[in-house]
Protein backbone atom coordinates (compact mmCIF):
# COMPACT_ATOMS: atom_id res chain seq x y z
CA UNK A 1 0.00 0.00 0.00
CA UNK A 2 1.37 3.57 -0.97
CA UNK A 3 2.40 5.93 2.29
CA UNK A 4 0.85 8.88 0.66
CA UNK A 5 -3.26 8.46 -0.57
CA UNK A 6 -3.82 11.99 -2.36
CA UNK A 7 -6.84 13.65 -0.76
CA UNK A 8 -8.97 16.99 -0.64
CA UNK A 9 -8.34 18.98 2.77
CA UNK A 10 -10.27 21.89 3.74
CA UNK A 11 -7.31 24.50 4.72
CA UNK A 12 -8.80 24.82 8.05
CA UNK A 13 -8.65 21.62 8.37
CA UNK A 14 -5.06 21.22 8.81
CA UNK A 15 -3.59 21.91 12.12
CA UNK A 16 -0.27 22.99 11.93
CA UNK A 17 2.28 21.64 14.01
CA UNK A 18 6.27 21.61 14.76
CA UNK A 19 6.74 18.08 15.82
CA UNK A 20 8.01 16.38 12.75
CA UNK A 21 9.10 19.51 10.57
CA UNK A 22 12.69 20.21 9.72
CA UNK A 23 12.44 23.83 9.77
CA UNK A 24 11.35 24.02 13.38
CA UNK A 25 15.00 25.58 14.70
CA UNK A 26 15.03 28.57 11.82
CA UNK A 27 12.60 31.05 10.80
CA UNK A 28 10.27 29.50 8.26
CA UNK A 29 8.06 32.39 7.24
CA UNK A 30 6.76 32.57 3.58
CA UNK A 31 8.99 34.83 1.23
CA UNK A 32 7.30 36.79 -1.72
CA UNK A 33 8.68 34.51 -4.10
CA UNK A 34 6.97 31.60 -2.90
CA UNK A 35 3.66 33.84 -2.04
CA UNK A 36 3.66 35.31 -5.72
CA UNK A 37 4.02 31.73 -7.22
CA UNK A 38 1.07 29.75 -5.55
CA UNK A 39 -0.68 32.94 -6.06
CA UNK A 40 -0.29 32.49 -9.71
CA UNK A 41 0.30 28.62 -10.70
CA UNK A 42 -1.78 27.06 -7.50
CA UNK A 43 0.12 25.17 -5.03
CA UNK A 44 2.50 22.83 -7.06
CA UNK A 45 3.81 20.65 -4.63
CA UNK A 46 0.79 19.27 -1.49
CA UNK A 47 1.95 19.55 2.09
CA UNK A 48 1.72 15.75 4.02
CA UNK A 49 -1.03 15.63 6.66
CA UNK A 50 -1.96 12.79 9.16
CA UNK A 51 -5.79 12.42 9.90
CA UNK A 52 -6.70 12.65 13.17
CA UNK A 53 -10.19 12.64 15.29
CA UNK A 54 -10.76 15.88 14.07
CA UNK A 55 -9.37 17.08 10.80
CA UNK A 56 -5.74 16.78 10.07
CA UNK A 57 -2.57 17.08 11.73
CA UNK A 58 0.34 18.78 9.47
CA UNK A 59 3.74 16.68 8.93
CA UNK A 60 5.33 19.03 6.73
CA UNK A 61 4.14 21.91 4.51
CA UNK A 62 4.58 24.55 7.20
CA UNK A 63 5.55 27.63 4.89
CA UNK A 64 3.07 26.47 2.05
CA UNK A 65 0.17 26.53 4.65
CA UNK A 66 1.21 29.86 6.02
CA UNK A 67 1.24 30.88 2.23
CA UNK A 68 -2.79 30.01 1.80
CA UNK A 69 -3.58 31.76 4.94
CA UNK A 70 -1.74 35.00 3.79
CA UNK A 71 -3.55 34.92 0.58
CA UNK A 72 -6.47 34.38 1.80
CA UNK A 73 -6.91 30.97 0.42
CA UNK A 74 -9.55 28.35 2.59
CA UNK A 75 -11.06 26.12 -0.64
CA UNK A 76 -10.44 22.54 0.25
CA UNK A 77 -6.88 21.51 -1.50
CA UNK A 78 -4.66 18.65 -2.35
CA UNK A 79 -2.53 16.92 0.65
CA UNK A 80 -0.86 13.61 0.79
CA UNK A 81 -2.62 11.41 3.40
CA UNK A 82 -1.06 9.36 5.42
CA UNK A 83 -2.09 6.51 7.93
CA UNK A 84 -2.79 6.86 11.02
CA UNK A 85 -0.79 4.14 12.44
CA UNK A 86 2.39 5.09 9.65
CA UNK A 87 5.65 4.39 11.48
CA UNK A 88 7.88 6.61 12.80
CA UNK A 89 10.77 5.36 10.08
CA UNK A 90 8.24 5.69 7.03
CA UNK A 91 7.03 9.10 8.13
CA UNK A 92 10.63 10.63 8.41
CA UNK A 93 11.83 8.96 5.28
CA UNK A 94 8.75 10.91 3.70
CA UNK A 95 9.08 14.37 4.97
CA UNK A 96 12.99 14.05 4.07
CA UNK A 97 12.20 13.38 0.71
CA UNK A 98 9.63 16.30 0.42
CA UNK A 99 12.22 18.72 1.67
CA UNK A 100 14.58 17.42 -0.74
CA UNK A 101 12.44 18.59 -3.86
CA UNK A 102 13.40 22.11 -2.45
CA UNK A 103 17.07 21.12 -2.88
CA UNK A 104 19.55 19.24 -0.29
CA UNK A 105 19.25 19.43 3.39
CA UNK A 106 21.12 22.37 4.91
CA UNK A 107 23.61 21.66 7.96
CA UNK A 108 20.72 22.89 10.13
CA UNK A 109 17.56 20.57 8.62
CA UNK A 110 19.91 18.02 8.55
CA UNK A 111 20.83 18.04 12.04
CA UNK A 112 17.02 18.34 12.96
CA UNK A 113 16.38 14.89 10.93
CA UNK A 114 19.05 13.54 12.74
CA UNK A 115 17.78 14.25 15.98
CA UNK A 116 14.01 13.66 14.81
CA UNK A 117 15.84 9.54 13.68
CA UNK A 118 17.29 9.37 16.94
CA UNK A 119 14.42 10.18 19.25
CA UNK A 120 11.77 8.47 17.20
CA UNK A 121 13.54 5.01 15.60
CA UNK A 122 15.47 2.76 17.47
CA UNK A 123 18.09 2.22 15.32
CA UNK A 124 18.36 4.98 12.29
CA UNK A 125 19.21 3.65 8.96
CA UNK A 126 22.82 4.72 8.61
CA UNK A 127 21.97 4.39 4.89
CA UNK A 128 19.36 6.65 5.11
CA UNK A 129 21.03 9.11 7.47
CA UNK A 130 24.42 9.21 4.93
CA UNK A 131 22.00 9.78 2.27
CA UNK A 132 20.04 12.69 3.30
CA UNK A 133 22.44 14.19 5.44
CA UNK A 134 25.95 13.55 4.34
CA UNK A 135 27.13 11.46 7.39
CA UNK A 136 28.72 8.75 7.07
CA UNK A 137 29.64 8.22 11.21
CA UNK A 138 28.42 8.84 14.48
CA UNK A 139 31.08 11.55 15.23
CA UNK A 140 29.97 13.61 12.46
CA UNK A 141 26.51 13.20 13.69
CA UNK A 142 27.03 14.31 16.19
CA UNK A 143 28.83 17.58 15.32
CA UNK A 144 25.90 18.31 13.49
CA UNK A 145 23.56 17.82 16.42
CA UNK A 146 25.81 20.50 18.22
CA UNK A 147 24.04 23.21 15.65
CA UNK A 148 20.87 22.58 17.10
CA UNK A 149 22.42 24.32 20.46
CA UNK A 150 23.13 27.21 18.88
CA UNK A 151 20.49 30.41 19.13
CA UNK A 152 18.13 30.95 16.70
CA UNK A 153 19.87 33.90 14.65
CA UNK A 154 22.84 31.85 14.94
CA UNK A 155 21.08 28.99 13.76
CA UNK A 156 19.43 30.93 10.89
CA UNK A 157 22.84 32.18 9.34
CA UNK A 158 24.36 28.56 9.47
CA UNK A 159 20.57 27.40 7.57
CA UNK A 160 21.15 30.02 4.86
CA UNK A 161 24.18 29.47 4.32
CA UNK A 162 26.25 32.89 5.69
CA UNK A 163 27.76 30.90 8.17
CA UNK A 164 29.92 27.64 7.18
CA UNK A 165 28.76 24.02 9.17
CA UNK A 166 32.16 23.75 9.98
CA UNK A 167 32.43 27.12 11.86
CA UNK A 168 28.81 26.61 13.26
CA UNK A 169 30.36 24.10 15.24
CA UNK A 170 33.05 25.81 16.35
CA UNK A 171 30.56 28.72 17.48
CA UNK A 172 28.04 26.06 19.38
CA UNK A 173 32.20 25.11 21.27
CA UNK A 174 31.89 28.69 23.15
CA UNK A 175 29.98 30.21 25.53
CA UNK A 176 26.40 31.91 24.77
CA UNK A 177 27.92 35.32 25.30
CA UNK A 178 30.90 35.06 23.14
CA UNK A 179 28.90 33.28 20.52
CA UNK A 180 26.52 35.82 20.36
CA UNK A 181 29.11 38.33 20.05
CA UNK A 182 31.38 36.29 17.29
CA UNK A 183 28.02 36.48 15.17
CA UNK A 184 27.20 39.91 15.57
CA UNK A 185 31.15 40.99 14.78
CA UNK A 186 30.73 39.09 11.46
CA UNK A 187 27.38 40.07 10.70
CA UNK A 188 28.11 43.38 11.31
CA UNK A 189 31.52 43.76 8.93
CA UNK A 190 30.02 41.39 6.46
CA UNK A 191 32.51 38.58 6.95
CA UNK A 192 32.64 35.75 4.13
CA UNK A 193 32.87 32.12 5.16
CA UNK A 194 36.18 32.02 4.09
CA UNK A 195 37.70 35.21 6.23
CA UNK A 196 35.07 33.95 9.06
CA UNK A 197 37.80 30.83 9.30
CA UNK A 198 40.80 33.19 9.23
CA UNK A 199 39.80 35.04 12.00
CA UNK A 200 38.50 32.39 14.28
CA UNK A 201 41.95 30.51 13.58
CA UNK A 202 43.98 33.42 14.54
CA UNK A 203 41.23 34.34 17.77
CA UNK A 204 42.39 31.19 18.80
CA UNK A 205 46.09 31.68 19.20
CA UNK A 206 45.74 34.83 20.47
CA UNK A 207 42.67 33.74 23.60
CA UNK A 208 45.38 31.39 24.06
CA UNK A 209 48.42 33.28 24.70
CA UNK A 210 46.35 36.73 26.26
CA UNK A 211 44.21 34.07 28.33
CA UNK A 212 41.27 36.63 27.47
CA UNK A 213 37.98 36.32 25.87
CA UNK A 214 37.79 37.14 21.83
CA UNK A 215 35.14 39.67 23.16
CA UNK A 216 37.29 40.92 25.35
CA UNK A 217 40.35 41.39 23.33
CA UNK A 218 37.90 43.02 20.47
CA UNK A 219 36.48 45.63 22.47
CA UNK A 220 39.75 46.53 24.46
CA UNK A 221 41.58 47.11 21.10
CA UNK A 222 39.18 46.88 18.05
CA UNK A 223 36.08 48.75 20.07
CA UNK A 224 35.27 50.52 16.86
CA UNK A 225 34.35 47.74 14.75
CA UNK A 226 32.13 46.21 18.07
CA UNK A 227 28.94 47.64 16.91
CA UNK A 228 26.89 48.20 13.99
CA UNK A 229 27.46 50.27 11.10
CA UNK A 230 31.15 49.99 10.58
CA UNK A 231 32.42 52.35 7.97
CA UNK A 232 34.35 51.33 4.86
CA UNK A 233 34.12 47.10 6.67
CA UNK A 234 35.65 45.64 3.33
CA UNK A 235 39.14 47.89 4.06
CA UNK A 236 38.28 47.66 8.07
CA UNK A 237 37.85 43.60 7.64
CA UNK A 238 41.54 43.78 5.87
CA UNK A 239 43.50 45.59 8.18
CA UNK A 240 41.67 43.55 11.03
CA UNK A 241 42.61 40.52 9.76
CA UNK A 242 46.29 41.88 8.89
CA UNK A 243 46.61 42.85 12.24
CA UNK A 244 45.68 39.67 13.91
CA UNK A 245 47.65 37.77 11.97
CA UNK A 246 50.95 40.02 13.38
CA UNK A 247 49.82 39.78 17.00
CA UNK A 248 49.13 35.95 16.60
CA UNK A 249 52.32 34.87 14.55
CA UNK A 250 54.83 38.13 15.68
CA UNK A 251 58.12 36.06 14.73
CA UNK A 252 56.53 35.19 11.10
CA UNK A 253 55.44 38.99 11.06
CA UNK A 254 59.26 40.53 11.44
CA UNK A 255 60.40 37.44 8.99
CA UNK A 256 57.91 38.84 6.45
CA UNK A 257 58.69 42.42 6.92
CA UNK A 258 62.60 42.08 6.90
CA UNK A 259 61.65 39.49 3.90
CA UNK A 260 60.03 42.33 1.78
CA UNK A 261 61.96 44.91 3.06
CA UNK A 262 65.20 43.27 1.58
CA UNK A 263 62.74 42.49 -2.06
CA UNK A 264 62.22 46.12 -2.25
CA UNK A 265 66.25 46.67 -2.30
CA UNK A 266 66.98 44.80 -5.18
CA UNK A 267 64.18 46.92 -7.05
CA UNK A 268 62.94 44.09 -9.33
CA UNK A 269 60.97 44.82 -12.86
CA UNK A 270 57.53 44.44 -12.87
CA UNK A 271 58.34 40.65 -14.33
CA UNK A 272 59.73 39.55 -11.68
CA UNK A 273 58.38 38.21 -8.27
CA UNK A 274 59.61 36.25 -5.61
CA UNK A 275 58.05 34.62 -3.12
CA UNK A 276 59.45 32.65 0.57
CA UNK A 277 58.75 29.84 1.89
CA UNK A 278 54.96 29.46 4.09
CA UNK A 279 55.48 30.92 7.67
CA UNK A 280 59.15 31.26 6.80
CA UNK A 281 59.97 27.83 7.66
CA UNK A 282 63.16 27.92 5.72
CA UNK A 283 65.41 30.84 3.83
CA UNK A 284 64.74 29.55 0.52
CA UNK A 285 63.16 31.66 -1.69
CA UNK A 286 61.48 31.19 -5.00
CA UNK A 287 61.65 33.67 -8.37
CA UNK A 288 59.49 34.25 -11.01
CA UNK A 289 60.20 35.62 -14.10
CA UNK A 290 57.79 36.40 -16.69
CA UNK A 291 58.34 36.54 -20.33
CA UNK A 292 56.27 37.58 -23.41
CA UNK A 293 56.78 34.30 -25.64
CA UNK A 294 58.44 31.08 -25.57
CA UNK A 295 61.35 32.48 -27.93
CA UNK A 296 62.33 35.15 -25.29
CA UNK A 297 61.95 32.47 -22.58
CA UNK A 298 64.35 30.26 -24.66
CA UNK A 299 66.74 32.57 -25.44
CA UNK A 300 67.38 34.14 -21.69
CA UNK A 301 67.17 30.65 -20.43
CA UNK A 302 70.59 29.57 -22.10
CA UNK A 303 72.25 32.31 -19.92
CA UNK A 304 70.20 31.57 -16.76
CA UNK A 305 71.07 28.02 -16.55
CA UNK A 306 74.91 28.26 -16.33
CA UNK A 307 74.40 30.50 -13.16
CA UNK A 308 72.09 27.10 -11.67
Amino acid sequence: MPLLIPELVAVDAIAAGVQWSLHQDVWSEPDRTLLDSIDRLGLLRPPIVRPRPEGCELICGARRLAALHTLGHRSPIACGLVKSDISPADLLLLVAKDQLQSGPLSPVEAARFIALCTAWCAEPDPHVLGRLTSTTSTAQRKRLLSLLQLEEPVRHSVHLGRISERTGVDLARMSKSERLFVHELFTNLSLNKNKQRRFLELMQIIVVAEKCTIERFMTEHFAHLCGSGVDNAPQQTNALLKRLYEVSHPGSHAAREKFFSRVAEKKLPGTCRVSPQPSFETDKVTLEVEFKDFNAFSTAWEQIKKSL
